[in-house]
């Protein structure tokens, strides 16, 4: 795991060991020498099947011990009284009950200890301990522990843990921990962790964890956690996360985020996030993001956010903001700002200024409105609506703009208090000044220039206008 996670597990881990120690130290220190069977019984029927009392070695029926042994196989129902030793061999198939506990290698169908259900290999079918249900192998079935069911190996059915259910393997089935589930491998089908489900591997089905959800591998389902859901690979289905949503790989469905949806790869269909969503990838679909959307490819879809809206790629699909707008490259389709955003630029010595940015791209088509300001560094195509001013390299369509509009060449319309392009007006502009170097086209102001005309008529009041 990385550090972050292994941290978590730890101290939930820690939580816990305290009250689990005493649940999984259950044979004396002379117990673990090779078993050399030596018990007294004796059998109420027939070859041995029927009523046994003592330590048998064998027993099919009703089998009642004070304290098992080196027990080899009971097939029946076995009732102890006491601690028992060690069972390397054991196998118990029936009801096995103990007021302690009982301990074999392999139990099987029910067994129900007071404090432990112990078995080295397996336990399958119903296990239900006070203290603890530990396995040295897989546990299948249903079990419950009064703190902890523990398995060295698979556990797989309906888990129930006081405190936690922990497997070195995976997790499969109906997992409850009142702290955690805690699996080596994967998690898979509905877990719920008081404080947290975290695997190795991934976590597949519903999953609740009250303060988080971590996986190592995918998330994949319904996964909702307190603080937050992280996965160091993909995300998908429906995540909502008290604080935040964490991917290393991609996320994929609908995703709620008290604070941030983060993720280092793509982002793709309903992400909400209450402060922001952050993709390196592209981000896809409907983006909500209470103060900003940043994208480090392509943001496509639609997108809201309260200050700001920024992609490193191209920006395609209906955004609003009440912020700012940026487009690293192109935007394109319905685009509507507020009051723009300042951010301080830092250079390398620590050092920088404040940048104002409003609607800005390399490229833009269709619809721009701005409550301030309209700035595309080379082409603008379509409808540019701004409160201020509308600036571009290249202006193709129409431009509205409450002070300035400016561009280098400009084809189509603009109205503004001022028209300036420094080099081409192809169409009609209405404002109080006009200006155009080379004009092939109609001013209609207060003051018209247009350079190209000849001496007299380059500055004139109401009209001006050039034709080839």
């Amino acid at each position: 795991m990385k550090r972050s996670n292994l941290l978590f597990t730890l101290l939930l881990l820690s939580l816990a060991a305290p009250r689990m120690a005493g649940a999984i130290e259950f044979a004396d220190a002379d117990d673990y020498a090779e078993c050399d069977f030596e018990g007294k019984s004796f059998t109420i029927g027939p070859n041995g099947n029927g009523l046994t009392f003592g330590n048998s070695a064998r027993a099919r029926g009703l089998r009642l011990n004070f304290r098992d042994r080196c027990v080899e196989e009971v097939i029946g129902v076995n009732i102890t009284l006491w601690k028992p030793g060690r069972n390397p061999d054991a196998r118990h198939r029936g009801l096995s009950f103990g007021l302690y506990g009982p301990s074999a290698c392999e139990l099987e169908m029910i067994s129900i200890g007071l404090l432990s259900v112990e078995a080295e290999c397996s336990i399958s079918g119903l296990a239900v301990s006070g203290i603890a249900t530990v396995s040295g192998g897989p546990i299948s079935g249903i079990s419950i522990g009064g703190i902890a069911n523990v398995a060295h190996g698979p556990m797989t059915g309906i888990s129930i843990g006081g405190l936690a259910n922990v497997a070195e393997g995976s997790i499969s089935g109906i997992s409850v921990g009142g702290l955690a589930n805690v699996a080596e491998g994967s998690m898979t089908g509905i877990s719920y962790g008081g404080l947290a489900n975290v695997a190795e591997g991934s976590i597949t089905g519903i999953s609740f964890g009250g303060l988080a959800n971590v996986a190592e591998g995918p998330m994949t389902g319904i996964s909702i956690g307190g603080l937050a859901n992280v996965a160091e690979r993909e995300v998908a289905g429906i995540t909502a996360g008290g604080l935040a949503n964490v991917s290393e790989r991609s996320v994929t469905g609908i995703t709620f985020g008290g604070l941030a949806n983060v993720t280092e790869g793509a982002m793709t269909g309903i992400s909400v996030g209450g402060l922001a969503n952050v993709a390196e990838g592209p981000m896809t679909g409907i983006s909500i993001g209470g103060l900003a959307i940043v994208a480090g490819d392509e943001l496509s879809g639609i997108s809201a956010s309260g200050l700001a809206t920024h992609s490193e790629g191209d920006i395609v699909g209906l955004n609003f903001t009440g912020g700012a707008l940026v487009a690293e490259e192109t935007l394109s389709g319905i685009n509507i700002g507020g009051i723009g955003a300042i951010s301080r630029n830092d250079d390398e010595y620590g050092e920088g200024n404040y940048e104002y940015f409003g609607i800005r791209a390399r490229e833009a088509r269709y619809l721009l409105v701005h409550g301030i300001d309209i700035n595309i560094l080379d082409r603008l195509a379509g409808l540019a609506v701004s409160g201020v001013d509308v600036r571009a390299g290249e202006l193709t369509g129409a431009a509205l703009s409450g002070i300035f509009v400016r561009a280098e060449d400009m084809t189509g319309f603009s109205a503004s208090c001022v028209n300036w392009y420094d080099e081409t007006q192809r169409g009609f502009v209405i404002g109080l000044v006009n200006f155009a170097r080379d004009l092939h086209g109609i001013q209609l102001g207060l003051i018209n220039i247009a350079n190209n005309n000849r001496d007299g008529l380059r500055v004139l009041p109401i009209l001006n206008a050039h034709f080839d």
